[in-house]
């Protein structure tokens, strides 16, 4: 348009010259119309170049001899996706196979391979050792120990009026055929044969009164108040701070009610079988003050009591573990106080989401805990957790499963079991790669029945299987 209305001006101008009669004064006025259109022009020009991104230098490029995609580029990926894949893919063939009440997760080189209900919080039954197991590393150290002392004031005759027997909490103080007696005997025990040489050995010959119990250091509240009566003196407890073979008095046929008792009867008569004499029955008492000590025993580091724990799922070392984290965390060496000391550090790890807890062993049916939260401590813990569990077809609560199976004398794991759950959560070692994690809780009517629960747990063990360490990048570099 606008060329088109600038030829019919030139055209209009060009008849006029011809009638003009000063061509001089024409001249002009053309140049001075000419000058406008170009200025015109140039602002135009200079606008348009001013929304224009200029291209940067050409830089010459050639087409890549190899695919962005290939492996040689990216073995680390695709040895990774590769791996995953076979556990991913196998995990999908299962999850209907878990009862609709249930929570599984697999986990593996930090990445969530499969789950079900993850966060759907469930019965945990002794799978709630996990929890007491790493509070108690966290709160009391992994080189903590128990020490059980015997006060008493020995003349140089070798006498004493009373010998007090006091207990620090120690919860597997053990005599030699308590041992032998047991389901699954006791690994890292205190020996307390040797407690009763090294008073002999401090020349211990006669008490004229008896041996004391004193287990002041923890309150005097035996059971856990929502554990069914049948649980009492079977699955658990008496409780206290003094307790020698699970508050077993070997010969008796059934435990005394007051632990610290038991624990002295088991004492003197080891004395004396030694040649040590008294002059009355064991009791239970306080420690006066200014009785000097005699002599002492000390346990095995607390990673070792919480190996014992989780292999054998001992309930007397998780409840006795957590009146110890409240002693250490609260002074208090109660079940209220050492909870209350878990729950905090839980919100610490920033776990403790629909977690419920109303014990340390598991054993009460109340508890309440999601899978992610015990992969998270599985995951926290993986480089110390696995030498603390069973391992399967050989030791503790999975001697007895798995045989036959490709992850025999392989996967480690912890089992909880109560009316109508089940559970295990652990580990399977990989060579030469990190471990697989996994958990998984099933609360259903009957599935604590060996028919119901196995073939889903050697389901579960098939598809962890599937990890392994091939293809390495190695394999998969040129």
């Amino acid at each position: 348009m606008r060329y088109t209305q600038v030829s019919r001006a030139n055209n209009s101008f060009g008849a006029r010259s011809r009638q003009s009669a000063n061509p001089l004064r024409t001249i002009s006025f053309v140049a001075i119309i000419g000058l406008f259109l170009l200025g015109g022009l140039h602002v135009a020009l200079a606008r348009t170049a001013s929304r224009v991104t200029h291209k940067t230098d050409r830089v010459n490029t050639t087409t890549p001899r190899v695919s962005l995609l290939s492996a040689r580029r990216a073995p680390n990926s695709l040895s990774v996706i590769t791996r995953t894949g076979k556990v991913s893919r196998a995990f999908a063939n299962i999850a209907s196979d878990f009862p609709s009440q249930s929570c599984v997760a697999v986990e593996w080189m930090g990445t969530r391979l499969g789950a079900f209900n993850p966060s759907k919080a469930l019965i945990p039954a002794s799978t709630t050792k996990l929890v007491t197991a790493a509070v108690a590393l966290e709160v009391l150290k992994p080189e903590f120990v128990y020490t059980t002392k015997v006060h008493g004031s020995l003349d140089a005759a070798g006498s004493v009026p009373d010998l007090y027997f006091v207990g620090g909490g120690d919860p597997v103080i053990v005599r030699n055929e308590y041992v032998a007696s047991e389901k699954y005997p006791t690994t890292s025990g205190t020996s307390l044969e040797k407690l009763a040489d090294s008073l002999v050995a401090a020349g211990l010959k006669r008490v004229t009164g008896s041996v004391v119990g004193v287990d002041s250091r923890y309150d005097n509240l035996r059971f856990v108040d929502v554990w069914p009566d049948e649980f009492h003196f079977t699955e658990s407890g008496p409780l206290g701070a003094l307790v020698v073979d699970d508050g077993v008095v070997l010969g008796q046929n059934t435990k005394p009610d007051d632990p610290a008792v038991a624990a002295a009867i088991e004492l003197q008569n080891l004395l004396n079988a030694r040649g040590v004499l008294f002059g009355a029955l064991p009791r239970r008492d306080v420690l006066p003050a200014n009785i000097p000590e005699i002599a002492n025993i000390q346990s095995a580091p607390l990673t070792a009591m919480v190996q014992e724990m989780m292999v054998n799922s001992d309930n007397n070392t998780a409840e006795l573990l957590i009146k110890e984290i409240g002693y250490a965390s609260k002074g208090t060496g109660s079940t209220a106080a050492g909870l209350e000391a878990v729950k905090e550090q839980l919100v610490k790890w920033k776990i403790d989401k629909d977690v419920l807890l109303f014990d340390g062993s598991g054993l009460a049916s109340e508890g309440r805990i999601p899978c992610d939260t015990l992969m998270s401590l599985l995951n926290t813990f993986s480089t110390v957790m696995p030498n603390f569990m069973a391992v399967a077809g050989e030791t503790g609560t999975i001697r007895d499963s798995f045989d036959g199976t490709a992850v025999a004398g392989k996967l480690r794991g912890k089992t909880g079991t109560l009316n109508g759950v089940k559970a295990l959560v652990g580990y399977l070692p990989i060579t030469n790669a990190d471990p697989v994690t996994f958990s998984l809780l099933m609360n259903k009517s009957g599935i604590d029945n060996q028919g119901s629960y196995r073939p889903i747990w050697y389901s579960l063990a098939e598809v962890l299987n599937r990890a392994s360490a091939s293809p390495s990048v190695e394999q998969l570099t040129p």
